[in-house]
């Protein structure tokens, strides 16, 4: 992205930042849709996310499963790079992870935050915050009351080889588990409203309902 770059200091370091939002999944409680384009007020889910986390980078991306990459270029993604998961989504979001490890890594940048697609009222400072909990080598994730939000997680670019071959071998399939082996920090966030995600139509309703309050409509 061009514009000034966003440099946040951790615990120890210095870093310039990368994101990317995990879509790559299968929505098996929204009938197999495609869920980050589900309309939300009129808007494709992960359009809030974009808005919600773009201005908290220096240069977002968007995983998703090669076979819909269409889909979300002609809508919110438009102008994000496309990254594919190598392993076709069997890792989950892990996967997503790895690309976008690999993205930044050869876009010079020292540390990737990730996303999940179906989370539309995150932070504004998520990765403000995680920044401060950042310690090099080892992620930072956010924590609400007693439950890790493991997609929302702030990565070392020099974790992309323990993270691949723990990928191929196996070891590694489980993103909460990953995290651990890797000692990641911790980072608690009081508004645990924020980190609401949409995985079925219900969930889609009351954030019809909690975007029709914001909005003044009632």
């Amino acid at each position: 992205m061009a514009g000034t770059p966003k440099i946040f200091r951790g615990s120890e370091i210095r870093m310039m930042l990368a994101g990317v939002i995990i879509a790559g999944g299968n929505a098996s409680r929204m009938d197999n849709a495609e869920k980050p384009l589900a309309l939300l007020r009129g808007r494709p889910l992960v359009d809030y996310v974009v808005e919600r986390t773009r201005p908290q980078v220096n240069a977002l991306a968007l995983n998703v499963k090669e076979e819909v990459g269409a889909l979300y270029r002609e809508t919110a993604a438009r102008g994000l790079p496309l990254l594919v998961d190598r392993f076709g989504g069997e890792v989950g979001p892990l996967g997503g992870v790895l690309a976008g490890l690999e993205w930044a890594t050869a876009c010079g940048h020292d540390w990737l935050a990730t996303f999940p697609a179906d989370t539309p009222f995150l932070p504004h400072d998520l990765v403000a915050k995680l920044a401060t909990r950042a310690h090099a080598g080892v992620p930072a994730v956010a924590t609400t009351e007693n439950r890790v939000q493991g997609v929302c997680a702030l990565w070392p670019v020099g974790c992309l080889a323990a993270l691949e071959d723990g990928i191929e071998t196996g070891r590694y399939r489980s993103l909460w588990w990953t995290l651990g082996e890797l000692g990641a920090e911790r980072c608690h966030f009081e508004e645990s409203g924020a980190f609401f995600n949409v995985n079925t139509k219900d969930e889609l309703a009351e954030a019809e309902m909690i975007v029709r309050e914001a909005e003044g409509c009632g």
